[in-house]
């Protein structure tokens, strides 16, 4: 299960990621005012035989690192919210362990554990639960820290950053994950007729 949410999630932000490093990115990616829209997609695609949907991913620059960026992408499966952040940038070893802090504005440390085992593509995934849910929709992010075994990557989370945030996931709790559009064959009766 754990490996077909990361396979998939790696396929949907790796388009991303080779679309970051081909454009020369500014130093100055932060918009002036954060997005009212949602923006949640939901394909046909299915993890683990279960519908999903996403947020669009927002883009963190590396403070501590010349032009490296990093996505932080939220998600919902059945009525569980995820948080996936991906560093773009080459191999990037990322343990199952205690690798990401974020440090609110309120000077509180929480401190998360990767959902996944050892990878090398930069990338964190956490099953959110409600308490941590709640944390983050509360209270304003000012940093986030992933350590990773060559180096530590920290990312500041700018005030419209954090309103995106908020809203991303005022909008996938509200989100109600469809059902697909297939098509389920009937079965004929024994005395029906052919048509």
């Amino acid at each position: 299960m754990k490996n077909s949410i990361f396979i998939l999630f790696i396929v949907l932000l790796g388009i991303s990621r080779a679309n970051a490093q081909e454009k020369a990115v500014s130093d100055n990616t932060e918009l002036l005012y954060a997005s009212a829209d949602c923006g949640i997609v939901q394909t046909k695609q299915k993890l683990d035989k279960k519908q999903f949907a996403s947020t669009p991913p927002l883009y963190l620059r590396v403070n501590n690192s010349d032009y490296v960026y990093a996505t932080l992408q939220l998600g919902k499966r059945k009525n569980k919210v995820f948080m996936y952040i991906q560093i773009l940038d080459k191999n990037v070893c990322v343990k199952k362990d205690k690798v990401l802090d974020v440090f609110f504005k309120t000077g509180e440390v929480v401190t998360y554990k990767n959902n996944f085992s050892l990878n090398c593509d930069g990338f964190f995934a956490k099953q959110l639960t409600r308490k941590e849910f709640a944390k983050l929709r509360l209270n304003d992010i000012s940093v986030i820290k992933l350590y990773t075994y060559k180096k530590n990557y920290e990312l500041y989370v700018s005030e419209v950053q954090n309103m995106d945030i908020d809203n991303q996931l005022d909008c996938l709790s509200a989100y109600k994950i469809k059902k697909t559009d297939e098509v389920k064959i009937k079965k004929k009766k024994k005395n029906e007729p052919a048509s």
